[in-house]
C-alpha cells in the first residue's frame, strides 16, 4: 500500500532530518560587544597634532642635547600651566671676531619673565626671510601671528629657567645679511611652551643683490 504524503508533512521531515545531520547552529549575528583595545580607533588625544608639538631642534647640534643646570627655578613649585611668552627682548651686538673670509658675530639677548614660571629658554634663529615678497620689501621679515615652519628653525641656544639673559654666535660673510632673517625665543616647562617671543627682525630686501 502507497502512502501520500502532503507537501506539508514532506517538508517537516526535511527539516527533521537536516537537524539531525547537522551540528549546532549559533543564533548569534553579530561579534560580542566585549572587542579588545585593538579593535577601537585612538581617540583624539591619543592621536598627535604636528601643530601642538614644539619644534624639533635639528639632530647632531650639540646645543640641542644640553640641559638647564642648577638656578632657583629648579626648586620652584610645579607649574600648573605653559609658561607665559619672555616679554621685554632685547637684542644687544656684543663683539664681531675677523676670521678667514668672514666674521664671528655675538649677541646678548635679555628678557623678563615671572620668576619659577618657566624651567628653559630656548633661542632660535629663522633661516628665511618668510614674507620675502615685493608687497612687503622694506618691511620686517617676520610679524606677530605668521606661522612658523620647522624647516626653517635653528637652535642656537638654551638657558636655565632662572635665566634672564643669554649670548649666541654665528658666522657670517664679509658682505650681505647674517644666516638668521629674525630670532625667536620661548620658554617651556614640564607643562608646555609659550608661543614665539619676536627678539628681532630683518627688513625684507626685495630682489637685493650682494
Amino acid at each position: 500500500m502507497s502512502i501520500r504524503l502532503s507537501p506539508i508533512a514532506v517538508l517537516m521531515a526535511t527539516s527533521i532530518l537536516a537537524g539531525c545531520s547537522a551540528g549546532p547552529v549559533s543564533q548569534a549575528t553579530t561579534l560580542s560587544a566585549t572587542n579588545g583595545p585593538s579593535d577601537a580607533s585612538p581617540s583624539a588625544a591619543a592621536v598627535p597634532s604636528d601643530a601642538a608639538v614644539p619644534p624639533t631642534p635639528p639632530s647632531g647640534s650639540p646645543a640641542s642635547t644640553a640641559a638647564p643646570t642648577g638656578g632657583a627655578a629648579a626648586s620652584a613649585p610645579a607649574p600648573g600651566d605653559v609658561p607665559p611668552r619672555p616679554g621685554k627682548p632685547t637684542f644687544r651686538l656684543v663683539k664681531e671676531t675677523p676670521g678667514s673670509g668672514g666674521v664671528t658675530t655675538e649677541y646678548e639677548i635679555t628678557w623678563t619673565s615671572p620668576s619659577g614660571a618657566a624651567s628653559e629658554f630656548v633661542v632660535y634663529g629663522v633661516t628665511k626671510c618668510l614674507r620675502y615678497a615685493k608687497k612687503y620689501d622694506g618691511k620686517p621679515c617676520l610679524v606677530r601671528g605668521m606661522p612658523i615652519p620647522r624647516s626653517a628653525l635653528k637652535l642656537l641656544g638654551r638657558a636655565p629657567g632662572d635665566a634672564r639673559s643669554m649670548r649666541v654666535s654665528w658666522d657670517q660673510g664679509e658682505a650681505g645679511p647674517g644666516p638668521y632673517a629674525s630670532i625667536l625665543l620661548r620658554a617651556s616647562n614640564s607643562i608646555g611652551d609659550s608661543i614665539f617671543t619676536i627678539v628681532q627682525s630683518e627688513d625684507v630686501c626685495y630682489r637685493c643683490t650682494y
